[in-house]
């Protein structure tokens, strides 16, 4: 897959999206995202312990939001979810609880067992892999001198440790790092599927949804 037929070009298109930032949280929501808060906490409590410079919470409560938009209405082309750098899990699980296939990517082992954790506490069907969620060769995106954290880690891609795709998700959600969200639309634009949604927080009150699309 990831071949672009004729002369077709593929580019993301910005969605107009007007997903409520006062939509009530479901109990069934809080008390998964109370039990992330409590984890969080107890992780910064004791992060002299085991630092993780690149480890950023994005605001779970306007996310789930975001999610629950999209998938009330049916905006994706498919049910499959992956979620870049996943942290805690806590996006992942949010979305397995949406009704997704979700599937999270953490280059971080520690992270990787508190995710798994999460998942397993609440019961979550969803996925964490362990590896980078950068598709092999996709480094040769960034701009040159470029110093984007997610081209430092010294583990192999995911996908070709468990024989996957980048393509083989409907949606993608991505919190990155300052300054790299353009490198990551561009990874995005040339490895996902012709259709796909990339779901990108990118500060309070800032989520922006693209769709991959083709045009001649």
């Amino acid at each position: 897959m990831n071949r672009h037929r004729g002369h077709s070009i593929p580019e993301l298109e910005l969605l107009d999206f007007p997903w409520d930032d006062s939509l009530p949280i479901p109990a069934t929501v809080q008390s998964v995202l109370d039990s992330a808060d409590e984890q969080l906490q107890a992780y910064w409590d004791q992060w002299h312990q085991r630092p993780i410079e690149q480890y950023v919470a994005c605001d779970f409560r306007d996310v789930w939001r975001a999610l629950y938009e999209i998938t009330q209405s049916k905006l994706a082309t498919g049910n499959t979810f992956c979620e870049w750098g996943c942290g805690f899990g806590i996006v992942t699980g949010l979305a397995s609880q949406l009704g997704w296939e979700a599937v999270g990517i953490e280059a971080e082992s520690f992270l990787v067992d508190r995710a798994r954790a999460f998942l397993k506490l609440h019961r979550f069907p969803g996925e964490i892999l362990h590896g980078n969620f950068l598709p092999h060769g996709s480094e040769r995106l960034a701009r040159s001198q470029s110093n984007h954290a997610c081209l430092f880690h010294q583990v192999p891609n995911a996908y070709d440790q468990h024989d996957l795709e980048l393509d083989d998700y409907a949606m993608v959600f991505a919190y990155p790092w300052p300054g790299e969200h353009h490198f990551q639309q561009e990874v995005f634009r040339h490895y996902a599927r012709e259709g796909a949604l990339l779901l990108m927080f990118l500060g309070p009150y800032e989520i922006e949804l693209y769709r991959k699309t083709s045009s001649s």
